[in-house]
């Protein structure tokens, strides 16, 4: 069976995470799903046929809602859900039909052989849980921070427009309701540290040490990568973080496995005076 690579993962993580919102069953997730696979292969698209965007292609010109608003995830997803649920017996339907129902596809029974897939994804990702489990907490960061590749960076910016660095991983974690601190050096202080060669997914990625902590934050993404606001030169953007001023990378406490509270871990540095940093 074909395995999702992170930034799919990520996208199916939000479009299962908004059905269990929603209190829909997991058959609407693996529609959903299936859909997303065939439109986009579970890519947040900027482009697409006449004026389609986004995971299931979706047209402004349609009624689906504006450009920016198509290109949120779980904005996407839960559109995709209002129209599904209004399909009549959709949860009796095949998959084809009712992904068709609401999509008005060109190909209708391309959908069918992403059936397996979806169902395998979803079942990974909720199985009969009705919240994220940690893996998918990670996923769903990733996923709003894929979101933002090519905003501007502004100090201060906590999104939607634009972001400095920590604000934008501040906004990836709310985003799978983890809270964690506003600025670089306070995320450095409450995450757990992790060795270097054993950095994850969704863990943070630090750089450029000052007096009171980090002044540079990251979310590894894996193999070595990151997605990072980098400076007033720079958009959001996909960077390597193996570089002469890394520091170390830390897991937020709110998902460590060992459920030790936030206030619980130290990595040494007094707290910091509650300035942005870059």
């Amino acid at each position: 069976m074909t395995e999702l690579d992170e930034e799919q993962q990520g996208n199916a993580a939000v479009i299962v995470q908004t059905g269990l919102d929603l209190g829909l069953p997991g058959r609407a997730a693996v529609i959903a799903v299936a859909t997303a696979l065939q439109e986009s292969h579970l890519r947040n698209l900027r482009y697409g046929h006449l004026d389609s965007l986004g995971l299931f292609h979706q047209r402004p010109s349609h009624g689906w809602g504006t450009a920016e608003q198509i290109l949120d995830p779980a904005y996407a997803a839960r559109q995709f859900y209002i129209r599904l649920v209004k399909v009549p017996r959709w949860e009796r339907l095949p998959l084809t039909e009712a992904a068709q129902a609401v999509q008005r596809s060109a190909f209708p029974e391309a959908y069918a052989k992403w059936e397996a897939l979806a169902q395998y994804t979803v079942d990974r990702l909720a199985g009969s849980c009705v919240m994220l489990l940690p893996g998918e907490q990670e996923a769903a960061v990733i996923a709003y921070a894929h979101a933002q590749l090519g905003k501007p960076y502004r100090w201060g910016a906590e999104g939607p427009d634009a972001f400095d660095c920590s604000g934008l991983t501040m906004r990836a974690f709310q985003a799978a309701g983890i809270s964690i601190p506003r600025v670089a050096a306070d995320q450095w202080r409450h995450g757990v540290p992790v060795p270097a060669g054993e950095e994850q997914p969704g863990d943070l990625v630090f750089f450029n040490m000052k007096s009171d902590g980090p002044g540079h934050v990251g979310l590894v993404i894996g193999k070595g990568r990151m997605i990072h606001a980098p400076n007033r030169r720079e958009t959001v953007k996909i960077s390597s973080y193996r570089r002469g001023d890394l520091i170390g990378f830390t897991r937020p406490a709110a998902h460590h496995p060992d459920g030790r509270p936030a206030d619980a871990v130290s990595n040494g540095f007094p707290p910091s005076d509650g300035h942005f940093q870059a």
